[in-house]
C-alpha cells in the first residue's frame, strides 16, 4: 500500500505541476471500497488560506462519483481549458483503475491462500475414511483368511496344497495392499501446520522420507527463516514432499541436498540431486503443460502460484535436477 500512495501524491503532484495549481487534492469514492486515503500537496493540518480559487473535477463512471480532484490556483492564475481538464480527468481515471485491479488481484490471492487451507482438511478428511473404511476392511479379510487357514486340515488331502498356496497368495495381496496403503496415508498425514514452525515441518519430512525410503536428504536450513502464514507452510511442504517422492522414483540417487534459506522477504526452497535428469517440460504461459503425466509438477508451480511465489524447475539429462520455490514470508 505504501507503494501505492507514493504512485498517487506523484501523481497529484504532477498534475498539480503541469496545470500551474498552487496545490491539490485527490479523493477516492467510498462507495469503491478502496482503502485509500485523501492525498494533498499541502499538510492537511495547515490548509491553504482561502485567496485561492478552487477547481472541482469529479471523475465518474455509470453515473456514479468514483474519484474527486481539488485544484486550488492563485488570483489570476487561469483555470484549466477543456483539453486540461480531459488530461486530469484521465490520469485521475487510470490511478482508480489501477488501484480496483489492485484491489481485485489481492482478493483472488488471498481467496487462493484459503484454498490451499482447505485442501488440505479435506485430504485430511479423505485420509481419515479410508482408514476408517478400506483398511479396517482389509484387516478384516485378513482375519478372516487366517481363520480360513486353520481350516485347510479339514480339506481332502489332494486338494490341500493348491487351496494352501492360493491362500498363501490371497494373503500376501492383502498385506501388500495394506502396506501400500500405510504408506501412502502415513505420508499424506499432516504435520500439525498450525503449532510447528516451518523449518520443524520440512525436518520431519525428510526424516520421514528417509526412513520410508532409505534415501539420504541432506536439509541445510541457511540464516533465520521467517515466520510464514499457514497456507505457504502448507505449499512449502506439498512441494518439498512431491519433490522427494520424484527424486527417488526418477533420479535413481541415494541422496539429495535440501536447502531452506531467506532472501529479504522471501523464503527459498532448493531441492537438488545429481541423477538421471530428464527434459522439463513447459510450465509456463498459455502452451503449459497440462498433460496427466506432468501433474505432480503442474501441482508444485501450482501451489508455489497460489500463494504468491514463484517456482522453477531446471533439468539436464545425466546431470540432475534442481527445483527452486521461492515464497513470502512473513514480515
Amino acid at each position: 500500500m505504501d507503494t501505492l500512495l507514493s504512485a498517487y501524491q506523484r501523481l497529484l503532484t504532477e498534475v498539480a505541476r503541469d496545470l500551474h495549481a498552487a496545490c491539490g487534492a485527490l479523493e477516492f469514492a467510498s462507495t469503491l471500497g478502496v482503502q485509500v486515503p485523501a492525498l494533498t500537496t499541502y499538510d492537511p493540518a495547515s490548509p491553504p488560506n482561502g485567496n485561492l480559487t478552487w477547481f472541482e473535477l469529479p471523475v465518474y463512471e455509470n453515473d456514479q462519483a468514483i474519484a474527486h480532484l481539488r485544484l486550488g490556483f492563485d488570483p489570476g492564475m487561469p483555470l484549466p481549458d477543456p483539453e486540461e481538464q480531459r488530461l486530469a480527468h484521465a490520469l485521475v481515471e487510470l490511478a482508480v483503475l489501477v488501484n480496483r485491479a489492485r484491489t481485485q488481484q489481492a482478493s483472488a490471492h488471498q481467496a487462493s491462500r484459503r484454498i490451499l487451507a482447505v485442501t488440505e482438511e479435506e485430504l485430511q478428511r479423505v485420509i481419515l475414511d479410508i482408514h476408517d473404511g478400506p483398511v479396517q476392511k482389509l484387516f478384516a479379510a485378513s482375519s478372516q483368511l487366517e481363520l480360513a487357514a486353520g481350516l485347510v486340515d479339514q480339506v481332502p488331502e489332494e486338494l490341500r496344497a493348491p487351496l494352501e498356496a492360493q491362500l498363501a497368495r490371497v494373503a500376501g495381496l492383502l498385506q501388500l495392499s495394506l502396506n501400500e496403503i500405510k504408506l501412502t496415508v502415513g505420508s499424506m498425514r499432516p504435520p500439525e501446520f498450525r503449532r510447528r514452525p516451518l523449518v520443524s515441518v520440512l525436518q520431519g519430512l525428510v526424516i520421514q522420507h528417509q526412513a520410508l525410503t532409505g534415501q539420504r536428504v541432506q536439509l541445510r536450513v541457511q540464516g533465520e527463516i521467517p515466520p510464514v502464514s499457514l497456507p505457504v507452510k502448507i505449499a512449502v511442504y506439498r512441494i518439498l514432499q512431491e519433490g522427494l517422492s520424484n527424486a527417488y522414483r526418477h533420479a535413481k540417487v541415494d541422496s539429495l541436498d535440501v536447502r531452506l534459506s531467506r532472501e529479504d522477504d522471501w523464503v527459498i526452497l532448493d531441492i537438488a540431486d545429481e541423477g538421471a535428469g530428464f527434459d522439463p517440460p513447459l510450465l509456463e504461459g498459455p502452451a503449459g503443460t497440462e498433460l496427466e503425466e506432468h501433474i505432480g509438477l503442474r501441482g508444485m508451480r501450482d501451489r508455489a502460484e497460489l500463494v504468491g511465489g514463484h517456482f522453477r524447475l531446471t533439468s539436464i539429462k545425466g546431470q540432475g535436477t534442481h527445483i527452486q520455490v521461492r515464497v513470502p514470508g512473513d514480515v
